[in-house]
C-alpha cells in the first residue's frame, strides 16, 4: 500500500538514528510486486509523486525508474538498428553522428538522470558550425524520442533546447557567360557536366548516379531515380532527396552533348563518370577540378558545386517558368519550399510583370485606347 514514511521521527515522537540526515519524507509503493522507495525534502511533495505514481499505474502510462537506470551507450545500437525505414545515406551518417559525437559524450551517461539543462549545455558547447550541430541535436532528440516510446523515460529532455543560429548564406546566381567562363577552365572532361549542373538544377549526387537508361532524348527529358552519397569513405546508391522520383527537362544544347556522350554506352553506364570510370565523389570533384576552374574563371572563391542548381533555377525562373515548373524540375516537395528558397528571384519576375504589362498599355495607346477611357469618365 501506498504511504509517506517519516525518516527522522517515530508515531510516538522520538528521533530515529536518521534524524537530520538526507530527505525527510519517503514516499513508498509497489512496483510489480516489489517496493519502491523515493525521498523528498517536504511531505506534501511525497505525496505528490504518489498521486502521479498511482495515477499513472491505473492509466497504463506508468515508467518504471529502473527501466531509465541505463547507459545511454547500451541502447544507442539498439536504437539505431530500428531505424530501418532511412534511406541508406542517412542511415550511414546518422552511424556516423552516433560513433563520432553522440555516443563519446553521452555513452557513460545514466538515460534517466539526463536533463534538459544538461542537452541545452553539449549543443551550446559542441563548437560545430550550427546546420551541424542542428543535425547531430536532431539525431540525439529523435533517440531521447524514442526512448520515451519505448517506456524507458516519461519525456524527452530535448525538449526547450535553444539551438545556434546560423549565418545564412546568400545564393550565387551565375549568368550564361559567367557558366561558359567556368565550363572552359574546368577539365575537358567536366566541361559537360557544368553545363548539365547549370541548366538542369539536379544535386551532385542526382548528376553523380545518372546513367544511360534515364535519358530519353526524343522527349528531351531525363529521369532522376537515384542519387549516390559519399559517407565515410563508403558511395551509396539510394533514391533522391525526398524519396520521389522526376522527370527533369533538358534543352537542346544540353541534349546534343548528352547523344554524344551516349555513344556506344550501355543502359547501366554512368553518364558522368570520373577518367577512370567511376562514380564520382563530391568531395574529390570539388577540390580537385571545381575549385581551380573557379579560381581560374575569376569567379567568387566562395561559389559551391551547388549554386550551379541554385544558377538553373534562376535561368528557369527569368526565361519565364512558373513556380510550379520550377518546383518540379528541382524536386521540392511543395510550391511553397521553391517560393521560400528563391523568393527574391520571383520578386524580380513580378517587376518583369509590370514591363509586360506596360509594354500592352503602350500598345493600346497607339490605338488612341487613352481617349476612349476618358470620354468614359466624362461628366453626363
Amino acid at each position: 500500500m501506498a504511504r509517506v514514511e517519516d525518516r527522522w521521527t517515530r508515531k510516538d515522537r522520538t528521533r530515529t538514528p536518521e534524524y537530520g540526515t538526507g530527505k525527510r519524507w519517503r514516499a513508498v509503493w509497489t512496483e510489480g510486486g516489489d517496493e519502491r522507495k523515493k525521498s523528498f525534502d517536504v511531505k506534501d511533495t511525497a505525496k505528490a509523486h504518489l498521486a502521479w505514481v498511482e495515477h499513472n499505474q491505473r492509466s497504463g502510462t506508468y515508467v518504471s525508474q529502473d527501466r531509465g537506470r541505463v547507459f545511454v551507450r547500451d541502447l544507442l545500437e539498439e536504437w539505431v538498428d530500428a531505424l530501418a525505414h532511412l534511406k541508406p545515406s542517412t542511415l550511414a551518417a546518422t552511424k556516423s553522428d552516433v560513433r563520432a559525437t553522440i555516443r563519446p559524450y553521452w555513452g557513460d551517461r545514466i538515460l534517466a538522470d539526463i536533463r534538459r539543462a544538461d542537452v541545452q549545455a553539449w549543443v551550446s558547447g559542441m563548437g560545430k558550425a550550427a546546420r551541424t550541430v542542428d543535425t547531430i541535436y536532431g539525431r540525439f532528440r529523435s533517440f531521447l524520442n524514442w526512448c520515451v516510446e519505448e517506456g524507458r523515460i516519461t519525456a524527452t529532455p530535448a525538449k526547450g533546447v535553444n539551438l545556434p543560429q546560423g549565418v545564412k548564406r546568400e545564393h550565387i546566381y551565375l549568368t550564361i557567360a559567367e557558366v561558359e567562363r567556368l565550363a572552359g577552365a574546368i577539365a575537358p572532361h567536366y566541361q559537360d557536366l557544368v553545363w548539365f549542373l547549370a541548366t538542369t538544377g539536379l544535386r551532385f549526387g542526382e548528376a553523380a548516379e545518372l546513367r544511360t537508361k534515364d535519358i530519353h532524348l526524343r522527349r528531351q527529358r531525363l529521369r532522376v531515380a537515384r542519387s549516390i552519397t559519399d559517407v565515410g569513405g563508403r558511395m551509396l546508391i539510394g533514391p533522391p532527396k525526398g524519396g520521389k522520383e522526376r522527370d527533369v527537362p533538358i534543352t537542346a544544347f544540353i541534349a546534343e552533348r548528352l547523344a554524344a556522350r551516349l555513344q556506344g554506352k550501355g543502359r547501366d553506364d554512368l553518364i558522368f563518370p570520373t577518367l577512370r570510370g567511376k562514380a564520382m565523389r563530391s568531395n574529390n570533384f570539388k577540390r580537385r577540378d571545381y575549385d581551380p576552374a573557379v579560381t581560374a574563371a575569376g569567379l567568387p572563391a566562395e561559389l559551391w558545386v551547388h549554386d550551379l542548381r541554385h544558377t538553373a533555377a534562376s535561368l528557369a525562373i527569368h526565361s519565364g517558368a512558373s513556380v510550379k515548373s520550377v518546383q518540379r524540375m528541382l524536386g521540392h516537395a511543395s510550391a511553397k519550399i521553391t517560393l521560400d528558397v528563391y523568393a527574391g528571384l520571383f520578386d524580380q519576375e513580378l517587376s518583369d510583370v509590370a514591363a509586360r504589362m506596360d509594354a500592352l498599355i503602350q500598345t493600346h495607346t497607339n490605338l488612341n485606347l487613352p481617349e476612349i477611357s476618358l470620354a468614359l469618365v466624362k461628366p453626363a
